[in-house]
């Protein structure tokens, strides 16, 4: 007896998730450990770099805070690079409360720092992690910049627990 279809369902319904990524590829996150930049930030070790360290492990010191409107995040990826989507992970990736997603906000693609194009633009996000694919594109710096940094217009503060590039 083949086992593998019910393997597929129980997947399906723990993990909806499972399914997309079944037979892509692993993605290396061109954007761990680069350097970043951003907006002013809510309070000390809550740094533009923490959305860049790989880690979601502290409410306090493994997300990148930002009070500013609108706030911003750059980061550099130190060589051009093929880019074909991204992956960001907002409040709740972070074991924060959903409400402190980010609602809106758009991702922006450069080769000289100067020049930027957007390549996605979400308007009405409501999930702990977003996954935006593009066309492969050539870039070597990424910009995330935040329109409304939660569910809640009254919430002023952009809660960024990690952006990947792949």
């Amino acid at each position: 007896m083949n086992r593998w279809p019910i393997v597929w369902v129980v997947l399906a319904v723990a993990w909806p998730s499972a399914l997309a990524y079944a037979g892509e590829p692993a993605r290396a996150n061109l954007a761990l450990h680069r350097p970043a930049t951003g907006s002013a930030i809510c309070k000390p070790g809550e740094e533009a770099e923490k959305a860049v360290n790989g880690l979601l492990a502290s409410k306090t010191h493994d997300k990148f805070c930002s009070l500013q409107r609108p706030a911003w995040l750059r980061i550099d990826l130190q060589a051009e690079r093929v880019l074909r989507g991204f992956t960001v992970k907002h409040a709740q990736a972070g074991g924060e409360a959903a409400a402190m997603n980010t609602r809106a906000f758009a991702l922006s693609v450069s080769s000289d720092g100067a020049s930027w194009r957007q390549v996605a633009k979400v308007d009405d996000n409501v999930d702990g992690v977003s996954v935006h694919r593009i066309a492969p594109t050539r870039a070597r710096y990424v910009r995330l910049d935040v329109s409304q940094p939660a569910q809640d217009p009254a919430d002023p503060a952009t809660r960024i627990y990690e952006v990947e590039a792949w």
